[in-house]
């Protein structure tokens, strides 16, 4: 990396650390104190003078209770995880329908915006061409792999609670890249469809809404019964209810704790408030 670049860098992390720092009115010394990284060095980093090591990073997401991404300011994960995309829906399909079992399930979805669940076939034929800039040849195979995957979780799940960051519900609605390559009627569908369920399939879904900062993927409940994938997809066996319920916990300390609309009519209010800025 050049020494320009570097700064850049180190300019955009000390803005983050300061921004942090005087909206929650925390001063360098309490930082210091919390990290246990001694104040001349935390001024350095909060300086951009220094860039901070990774374990340092850690220690200062831990104590202002920021996401290493969202101090980091990476951008949304816009291209395949996969070589193919059809690779990618075949592979998550497969996986879904052994892990739900006959009997199917929960899932709990943690991610930066809404899940693909949530898309029409002829939004996600858009997004195959124009955001992941498929080969033509291509995008008829993902679609009939996109569309086996939607059958499975049509089929097999029972609920489903999405926790999704605020900041990229705004930008997409809005439009903002890279979704300005998606047609505002076909968003303007995607988020009514998700306003329609949760008006009228309370029992079967539920979207909490939170902080850019709170962003986290990496939960602590990884064993043969659960099981994180696909930047933060959790499924969960209904056979067994008491991992379910402990990873629920979490949730809902999301959604009392750390949510910004903690009440499903307010989620519901500024879905709208969003859609009506966008007429």
């Amino acid at each position: 990396m050049s020494k320009s670049k570097e700064l850049k860098k180190n300019d955009k992390i000390s803005k983050k650390i300061k921004d942090h720092l005087n909206t929650f009115g925390i001063t360098g010394k309490e930082l210091s104190k919390n990290t246990g990284i001694e104040l001349n060095t935390l001024y350095s980093i909060i300086n951009g003078h220094q860039q901070p090591s990774v374990e340092k990073l850690e220690r200062i997401c831990t104590s202002l209770q920021i996401s290493m991404d969202a101090l980091l300011d990476l951008e949304v994960n816009t291209f395949p995880v996969y070589s193919q995309k059809v690779d990618e829906s075949l592979i998550l399909g497969k996986f879904e329908d052994v892990w739900f079992g006959p009997n199917g399930g929960e899932r709990i979805v943690v991610s930066r915006n809404f899940s693909t669940a949530n898309q029409s076939e002829v939004m996600r034929r858009v997004i195959y061409k124009n955001i992941y800039r498929l080969p033509d040849d291509q995008v008829e195979p993902a679609m009939q792999a996109f569309q086996k995957r939607q059958q499975i979780i049509n089929k097999k799940e029972k609920s489903r609670i999405e926790v999704v960051v605020e900041s990229e519900i705004i930008d997409f609605i809005q439009q903002r890249k890279p979704f300005d390559l998606i047609d505002k009627k076909l968003i303007h569908e995607c988020v009514n469809g998700i306003i329609s369920r949760l008006e009228n399939d309370p029992l079967s879904f539920e979207l909490i809404i939170i902080p850019r900062q709170f962003f986290s993927v990496n939960y602590e409940i990884i064993n043969r019964e659960v099981l994180v994938f696909d930047f933060g997809s959790a499924l969960f066996r209904q056979t067994h209810p008491n991992i379910l319920q402990n990873f629920l916990k979490e949730v809902e300390k999301y959604k009392y704790n750390l949510g910004c609309y903690p009440d499903r009519a307010q989620t519901i209010e500024f879905l709208r408030k969003q859609l009506d800025e966008t007429r």
